[in-house]
């Protein structure tokens, strides 16, 4: 108490009041007394000013300080009022006590009796403004209760509602006045834990506050006169007066919504451990439907996949009221649902047919919810009756569509692992390049989904990079090249290809209208080329931009590197393979070179021997010229056969050759007398230019040999190779599987092993050689599939 005290005195003693003011004032200096003779002027007093607290003697001018406080207790209630009389007695006194006045006091003449009655003054109005404060703070707390948005409910300490703002009609269903007539654990509430389990009466959360003095939060279920069951978040807490809890106040928010999505979501979540548990998208779908019949409540639903041949939404898995209330599952083509694909994004109808593009617009279906699932197709869910989905049947939908997909995702990158592991593990089997090939083009489309594929070989003699095994489609978008040729002017598509192959580098192209080094008008938009150095280039391509993403871009390099490893391995077993066979080749070779030099050889040296014995018996000279003879026949055997052997070698260097810059300088060094070289037109070849040399040389004499000194050797190309022919007599069908045999001749004097070396050569080489008949009936040597320069095939 502060401020100044107004303290109104009625008195019917004009001197005794001025007193009795003054003691008062000096007494207590906040005390501030104003005397009036009366009850008409106490009122009239009470009109004009404001005052703390009045002090009335019991006998009044026409009335009795007791009559005085029953008139100004109807106008001022709170005002303390205290009885200061001079007659007292036990009657007065208690009905002053029963009347609930303040205080009651009895006059005296000691000076204490003002302090007393300063004290009691004091104390009277100290207690009214605690009384006027609560009673403030109580309305002012009633209000806001009235206004907060949350249901606030008060019980007194029985468990009655003695509160309940506007709100509590609608959480708890019953209006304030039915409200009163209930209790905390009335058992029309069947109050249950969220589980269903009956709550007892102890366990509740009013009698927990109530006995504990502590604030309680909870979760529970009431059931409405209607029947409908409400979940509730209970916050009580205790209203306390002096240590002792005076009631409860209860804060209740219906969250039966929210706990319903809630529950969905955790049933979801468990739902999409299934979804991660699928193997194939078949059971995909079939899950993601069965959950948004019993988890989301979508009782009409479908979930239909893209299909290329059919060219629509095909349905794969549909709930059990779709099968039975549709007479036929459809495929769309158009419609919402296919547009709803197309775009990527979801579509919500309270009414399908208030859309211009419904499917059929003869259908009892009236909601529909429309959910992609990404490349693969889309979740539709439908209703009979309209506005029948909430923004929670949305946002659940979505989640569980996003979780489809994911799975999906999952399942196809795992398909597509296991087929790049049984495609890469085939390319390990392979035998030629042109297989290699063939099988990693094949590939793509199975394991990146594009019919666009080829591989281009790198032609180092003609810098052309040509294609070796496309798909149709690929080969049908650039059929008008034949190659890509290096440094093209004027064709971006060739130098973007070499740039990339020079590279070495991967390269992406997300949009190739917007690619600087392409033309804006190419029908490939997307692509993935992969350099394989000395080989050529792999390419995956699509017609939408950024067809490919981070998993395309992964197996494909899987791809491109397997392809290149199985290309090197193809190589070495090729070369492993002519290797041997050559090997093979030379061990037969010797074998029977063993056995000609042991046959041929033994003819001089029993001449040898013979003429010999006959010089020893005769002492002929000419004995001895045939021993001559048998020598140099021996040393002529000698060098051919080891000639032979040295032509069977395996070939490492070659070179490009000029067939007739070759033939005129083999020419140019034998003796050929009369004989006459013609050459009909020149090519240029892959060959030991020194080993063709003696090829040539070996042809010639044995031309010049057979036919005659004035035979006529002509040198001509073919389509894949080249030929040596002559006007002489020619070879006998018959004997033309021998003559290439070691050791075949038709002349006492040959060795037999000219053809024979030519033929060495010409296997070394890899050539095909063969005898024919020439234009003019001599003999033709046709030597095939020769590494002819491209630019000349066919000349």
């Amino acid at each position: 108490m502060d401020d100044a005290v107004q303290v109104l005195y009625v008195e019917r003693d004009l001197e005794f009041a001025r007193k009795t003011a003054e003691q008062l004032e000096q007494v207590n200096s906040q005390l501030e007394v104003t005397t009036v003779l009366g009850s008409r002027p106490a009122f009239q007093a009470l009109s004009n000013d404001e005052y703390d607290c009045i002090v009335s003697e019991y006998r009044l001018p026409n009335s009795t300080g007791l009559e005085l406080f029953d008139q100004i207790r109807r106008n001022y209630p709170n005002l303390p009022f205290i009885l200061f009389t001079e007659h007292g007695s036990e009657s007065i006194a208690g009905d002053a006590v029963t009347a609930g006045i303040s205080d009651y006091l009895q006059k005296a003449e000691a000076d204490d009796d003002y302090e007393l009655l300063a004290d009691s003054i004091s104390n009277a109005v100290t207690a009214n403004e605690t009384v006027i404060e609560a009673t403030q703070e109580r309305r002012r707390l009633e209000q806001v209760l009235k206004t907060v948005p949350s249901c606030v409910v008060q019980l007194n300490r029985d468990g009655q509602f003695v509160f309940a703002n506007d709100r509590a009609e609608t959480v708890l269903g019953l209006k304030q006045a039915e409200l009163e007539e209930r209790a905390y654990n009335d058992p029309e509430w069947d109050i249950k834990d969220l589980d269903g389990n009956p709550i007892p009466d102890d366990e509740l959360p009013f009698a927990r506050v109530l006995y504990e003095g502590e604030q309680v939060r909870d979760q529970h279920t009431i059931r409405w006169p209607d029947g409908k069951k409400r979940v509730l978040a209970v916050n009580g807490a205790p209203v306390m007066n002096e240590g002792s809890v005076e009631s409860v106040v209860c804060s209740l928010t219906d969250i039966t919504d929210r706990h319903r999505r809630e529950r969905r979501l955790e049933k979801l979540h468990e739902a999409t451990h299934e979804l991660y548990d699928a193997k194939t998208k078949q059971e995909v779908a079939q899950i993601t439907s069965d959950t948004a019949d019993a988890i989301l409540d979508f009782e009409l639903n479908g979930v239909h996949f893209y299909d290329e041949q059919a060219g629509g939404l095909k349905p794969v898995a549909v709930s059990d009221r779709t099968q039975r209330v549709t007479d036929e599952l459809v495929t769309f083509d158009h419609g919402i649902a296919w547009e709803a694909f197309q775009s990527g994004e979801i579509r919500q109808y309270d009414d399908i047919h208030t859309a211009d593009n419904i499917y059929n617009p003869e259908s009892e279906f009236r909601s529909g919810l429309y959910l992609p699932l990404g490349e693969y197709g889309i979740l539709l869910a439908n209703s009979t009756q309209r506005g029948d989905f909430d923004d929670s049947d949305v946002s659940l939908g979505q989640l569980l569509a996003e979780n489809a997909k994911s799975a999906l995702d999952r399942v196809e990158r795992e398909r597509r692992l296991a087929l790049l592991q049984e495609r890469t593990s085939a390319l390990m089997q392979t035998t030629t390049a042109d297989k290699t090939v063939d099988l990693t083009v094949g590939a793509a489309a199975e394991i990146l989904g594009t019919n666009l594929s080829g591989f281009i070989q790198e032609d180092e003699r003609e810098e052309v990079l040509r294609p070796l095994s496309t798909t149709d489609a690929l080969a049908a978008e650039f059929s008008t090249y034949e190659g890509f040729e290096y440094g093209a002017d004027g064709d971006p598509i060739s130098t973007f290809l070499w740039d990339v192959y020079d590279s070495g580098t991967p390269e992406y192209v997300g949009d190739a209208s917007d690619h600087p080094a392409l033309p804006s008008d190419i029908s490939v938009r997307s692509a993935l080329l992969y350099p394989l150095e000395s080989y050529g280039l792999l390419v995956f391509a699509a017609k939408t931009p950024d067809a490919f993403d981070r998993t395309d871009k992964r197996f494909g390099w899987i791809l491109a590197s397997t392809l290149e490893t199985a290309l090197e391995r193809v190589d070495r077993e090729r070369l492993l393979r002519d290797q041997t066979q050559k090997l093979t080749r030379q061990n037969q070779q010797l074998e029977e070179f063993a056995q000609t030099v042991t046959h041929d050889l033994r003819n001089p040296l029993q001449v040898l021997r013979g003429t010999l014995d006959g010089v020893r018996k005769t002492t002929d000279v000419n004995h001895l010229d045939r021993g001559y003879r048998a020598l140099d026949r021996m040393e002529t055997l000698i060098d051919d056969v080891l000639m032979l052997a040295q032509e069977g070698q395996l070939i490492d260097d070659t070179e490009m050759v000029s067939l007739a810059s070759l033939a005129d300088d083999c020419w140019d060094v034998l003796e050929t007398a009369d004989a006459e070289l013609m050459i009909n037109d020149d090519m240029e070849f892959e060959a030991d230019s020194g080993r063709v040399r003696q090829l040539l040389e070996n042809l010639f004499a044995n031309a010049v040999t057979h036919a005659g000194t004035d035979v006529t050797v002509t040198v001509g190309t073919l389509t894949n190779g080249f030929f040596v022919s002559d006007d002489g007599p020619g070879i006998d069908p018959v004997e033309r599987d021998q003559i290439f045999t070691d050791g075949y001749t038709s002349t006492r004097s040959g060795t037999g092993f000219g053809l024979s070396i030519v033929k060495q050569i010409a296997d070394a080489h890899d050539w095909d050689a063969t005898i024919a008949e020439s234009p003019s009936g001599g003999a033709q040597i046709e030597f095939t599939s020769v590494s002819v320069a491209s630019s000349q095939m066919g000349n």
